[in-house]
C-alpha cells in the first residue's frame, strides 16, 4: 500500500525492547509513505504511545509536542545505573533500611510543580548539534537542565525496594532523571526497570494501534486521525 496522499496521524503502540526511530523504519518500509516522523522520543525500556505522522500532519509537530504526558514508572531502590534505567551499568549499590510508604509519598510531593531537571548524559538530546550520549561514551560529562513541570505524581505500588509511580508531566521531562533525584534523596539510589508512556493529551493507550496488528493489516488509512480533525482539534486555520 502507497500512502503518499495519506495526511494524519497513527496512535501507535511501541513495545519495549526497540528505538522509536526502528518503529519508524518498519512502518517506513511496510507503507512507503512519502514524508513520516513521530513525536516523543520513547527509549529502548520503554513502552507505550508513540505518535506517528504522516505528510502534512509532520508540520504540526510543534503543536502536539507541547501536550501533557502520563506515565507508569517501575523502580527498583538500591541499585543506581550510569543510565538510569536496567539497559546501563551498575555503579552503585547501597543497602538501606525498610523504608516506610509516607516517607515516599511526602518524597515525591517535593516534585510536584515547576522543576529544574538535569537531562540524563546518556540521551538523544543534543548539545552543538551531538547527542549527549556521543559525549558520554567519550567520558565528557555535558550538563544540560530543562525547566519541566510535574502536573501530578501518586504512588501506587510500593513493597519491599520496588516503587511504581503515575506520573503527568510536560513535554522535556525525562522520567529517568526524576526516579534518579528520589534515590538520591532517599540516600540509596534508584533506577527504572520498567516505563510505559500511557496518554499524551488525549491520545489514550487503550487506542493504540500494536506491532502484531500493523504486520496483518492491508490498509492503515483507517486507523490514522485525518490531518483536518487534527487542525480543528489544535485550532489552527
Amino acid at each position: 500500500m502507497n500512502l503518499n496522499k495519506i495526511n494524519g496521524l497513527l496512535n501507535f503502540y511501541k513495545p519495549c525492547g526497540v528505538t522509536s526511530n526502528k518503529i519508524l523504519q518498519k512502518i517506513k518500509k511496510q507503507f512507503r509513505p512519502k514524508k513520516i516522523g513521530f513525536i516523543g522520543t520513547l527509549d529502548p525500556i520503554s513502552s507505550g504511545i508513540l505518535l506517528i505522522c504522516f505528510g502534512k500532519s509532520t508540520k504540526l509537530f510543534n503543536y502536539i509536542i507541547k501536550e501533557k504526558k502520563t506515565y507508569i514508572v517501575t523502580s527498583i531502590l538500591g541499585i543506581t545505573t550510569n543510565t538510569y534505567d536496567s539497559y546501563g551499568y551498575i555503579t552503585k549499590i547501597t543497602k538501606f533500611k525498610k523504608i516506610k510508604k509516607n516517607k515516599i509519598i511526602n518524597i515525591i510531593k517535593k516534585y510536584k510543580g515547576k522543576i529544574k531537571q538535569k537531562v540524563p548524559i546518556y540521551s538523544s538530546c543534543k548539545f552543538n548539534g551531538i547527542p549527549l550520549y556521543k559525549y558520554a561514551i567519550k567520558g565528557i560529562n555535558i550538563k544540560k537542565y530543562n525547566y519541566i513541570k510535574i502536573y501530578k505524581i501518586k504512588l501506587i505500588k510500593f513493597k519491599k525496594n520496588i516503587i511504581k509511580l503515575k506520573i503527568k508531566c510536560s513535554k522535556g521531562t525525562y522520567i529517568r532523571s526524576l526516579i534518579n533525584k528520589i534515590g538520591k534523596y532517599l540516600k540509596c539510589g534508584s533506577h527504572i526497570i520498567k516505563l510505559k508512556r500511557i496518554k499524551i493529551g488525549k491520545f489514550n493507550i487503550k487506542k493504540s494501534l500494536k506491532l502484531k496488528d500493523l504486520i496483518k493489516i492491508k490498509k492503515i488509512d483507517k486507523y490514522i486521525i485525518n490531518h483536518n480533525k487534527l487542525l480543528k482539534k489544535y485550532k489552527i486555520k
